[in-house]
């Protein structure tokens, strides 16, 4: 976690994080391979890969702890590698690691990085209660943090990334391990971070995490970025689609030639029937957005739609889609 001095200004306002072509090669291992991105101020920016994938290289790159290879990384609008001190006026990195002392309780903790980072010492007394407060820690306030619980242990490291009010935030797995009362309030506290216009790139093995707090995401895999954009636009163009299950009574022939139409259309990816329940289950990508024009199509053919069921497209599908493993291996 960097040591932060008074902040300056933004030299870009709208851009917190500007990468062109950023490489980072260990001997024959080419760890980032020349990736590109932009994040704007304000954004949560989900940045997503497989275990060795690049993510840790690229995030110690932006938060100056090691120089590139190759390429551009701008941060606040500063060069990591010639305006490193003003990089670090910026942001916060908060680890998976535990990066509090164990002998000092919750307050304690807040108090002393308070006073590393040179907070202003009449705004850090309260700073201190008002995040304690923030994270469901009020009755741990003089606990020692060695007998905190992992969830609460997780709070207060990250409640100590933000002690000094950063612009820019990394969180690094935020809620690995984390109970779901203890993931929701992290979650809560994100979100009222980005109303603060603070801007948090995140890493997460948590694709439902992934997918409600990030306004854009990469996925990056073997040093390259391979996609990236809005959480829903990855989910309607990549992946194994959504899936619509319609009960349909009707003549069988009808119901045969109707799905014979269905698959001759290039945004759909399997249609098939199902005697037994009278089903036809239809994968397609933006199903869901399309499901006029399925309907359009049972009923050119007076076929009864008796019932349908969605199953959205998720993240999941989408990374899988593009890296062929789950984001765990």
């Amino acid at each position: 976690m960097s040591i932060i001095n008074k902040k300056s200004e933004y030299k870009s306002n709208n851009i917190a994080f500007e990468v062109n072509e950023l490489k980072k090669h260990f001997e024959d291992v080419k760890a980032v391979d020349g990736i590109s991105f932009k994040v704007k101020r304000g954004e949560c920016f989900g940045f997503l890969g497989p275990n060795g994938a690049g993510k840790t290289t690229t995030i110690n790159i932006l938060a100056c702890f090691m120089k590139p290879t190759d390429g551009i990384a701008k941060v606040a609008g500063y060069d990591v590698v010639k305006e490193t001190n003003e990089v670090k006026k910026h942001i916060s990195y908060c680890p998976q690691e535990n990066i509090f002392y164990e002998e000092l309780n919750v307050y304690e903790n807040l108090m002393f990085f308070g006073k590393m980072y040179e907070v202003d010492k009449n705004l850090l007394a309260q700073r201190a209660d008002d995040l304690i407060k923030k994270v469901g820690l009020e009755d741990k306030r003089k606990t020692r943090s060695e007998k905190l619980s992992g969830g609460m242990k997780r709070r207060l490291n990250l409640i100590i990334g933000l002690v000094h009010d950063p612009d820019i935030l990394f969180l690094d797995e935020p809620t690995a391990g984390l109970d779901p009362q203890s993931r929701r309030l992290i979650w809560d506290y994100i979100f009222e971070l980005k109303e603060r216009n603070r801007t948090i790139f995140l890493t997460t093995h948590y694709m439902d995490e992934a997918d409600i707090l990030s306004d854009r995401l990469a996925i990056i895999d073997h040093g390259k970025i391979i996609a990236q954009g809005t959480p829903e636009h990855l989910k309607e163009t990549i992946g194994m689609g959504d899936i619509l299950i319609f009960k349909i009574e009707g003549q069988k022939q009808k119901i045969f030639n109707t799905i014979e139409k269905i698959k001759s259309e290039d945004y759909v990816l399997d249609a098939s029937y199902t005697e037994e329940d009278l089903t036809t289950r239809i994968t397609a990508m933006d199903g869901i957005g399309k499901i006029g024009d399925f309907i359009e199509f049972f009923t050119m053919e007076n076929l009864k739609i008796v019932d349908v069921e969605v199953q959205r497209n998720s993240l999941e599908n989408v990374f899988l889609s593009l890296t062929g493993r789950s984001l765990r291996e």
